[in-house]
C-alpha cells in the first residue's frame, strides 16, 4: 500500500497548491442502495487529514465566546432564528463548513428550522453539552471525514495531502478500509485508487 502511495506521489506534477490525496472504492455484486449497505460513516483518521477543516458552530453565551476562538462560523440562537428565514444564506453557512456541532438544547431549533438544509448534505451538527471542553471536539473533528454513499456502487474520501509521508497516507487508508469492512464484507470490493487532486490514479491491491 505504501508503495502504491509513493507511485501515486511519483507521477502527480507539482501544482501552485497542496493537493489532497483521495482514496477511491467500486464495490461489485452490491445493491448499495439497500438499507444494510448503504454507508455512512464518520471515521478518525489515525494521521490526520493533513489540512485545516472549518466546523460551524451553533451556541449561546459562554459556548458561544469559546466557540468563536475556534472558529469563525459561530451562530447564536438569535443568529440560527435569523438565518433560517433565508434558505440562500442557510445555504452558503452549510456550504461553508465540514462539520458541525451544537449546543444541545438548541438542536430542536437546528433540526425543525435547519434540517432541510443540513440533513441532505449529511451536516446534521453534533449535539454537545454547553459546558463541554471544545479543543479536543474540534481536534476530532478536524481528523475525521464523512463517507456516504449514493447510487452508484463507490465511494471516495479525502485521506491526506501530498506533504504527508507515504506511511502515514497509508495508515489513513487502512483506516477508511477497516471502517468500511464493518459494513461490507472485503470480497465485495473490487478495486481500490488513489490519486491527487490533479494526478493520475494508481490502482491499491489488497493482500
Amino acid at each position: 500500500m505504501v508503495r502504491s502511495v509513493k507511485e501515486c506521489l511519483k507521477k502527480s506534477k507539482k501544482r501552485r497548491f497542496t493537493q489532497s490525496i483521495d482514496l477511491y472504492i467500486n464495490f461489485t455484486n452490491i445493491d448499495i442502495e439497500k438499507p444494510e449497505n448503504k454507508l455512512n460513516l464518520n471515521i478518525l483518521l489515525p494521521k490526520g487529514r493533513g489540512k485545516e477543516i472549518n466546523i460551524g458552530v451553533f451556541a449561546d453565551g459562554d459556548m458561544n465566546l469559546r466557540a468563536k476562538k475556534l472558529s469563525k462560523y459561530v451562530l447564536s440562537r438569535e443568529e440560527l432564528e435569523e438565518y433560517a428565514r433565508n434558505r440562500r444564506k442557510m445555504r452558503k453557512f452549510a456550504n461553508s463548513c465540514y462539520s458541525f456541532i451544537a449546543q444541545a438544547d438548541l438542536m430542536p431549533i437546528i433540526g425543525k428550522k435547519w434540517g432541510i438544509v443540513l440533513a441532505p448534505r449529511g451536516k446534521m451538527p453534533q449535539p454537545v453539552p454547553a459546558t463541554a471542553d471544545l479543543e479536543p471536539i474540534f481536534q476530532r473533528l478536524r481528523n475525521s471525514i464523512r463517507i456516504r454513499s449514493k447510487k452508484n456502487p463507490t465511494v471516495n474520501a479525502p485521506v491526506g495531502t501530498e506533504d504527508m509521508n507515504p506511511e502515514d497516507i497509508a495508515e489513513n487508508i487502512i483506516a477508511v478500509i477497516n471502517a468500511i469492512e464493518k459494513q461490507i464484507p472485503r470480497d465485495k470490493i473490487k478495486s481500490l485508487y488513489v490519486k491527487t487532486t490533479m494526478g493520475q490514479p494508481v490502482e491499491i491491491k489488497l493482500d
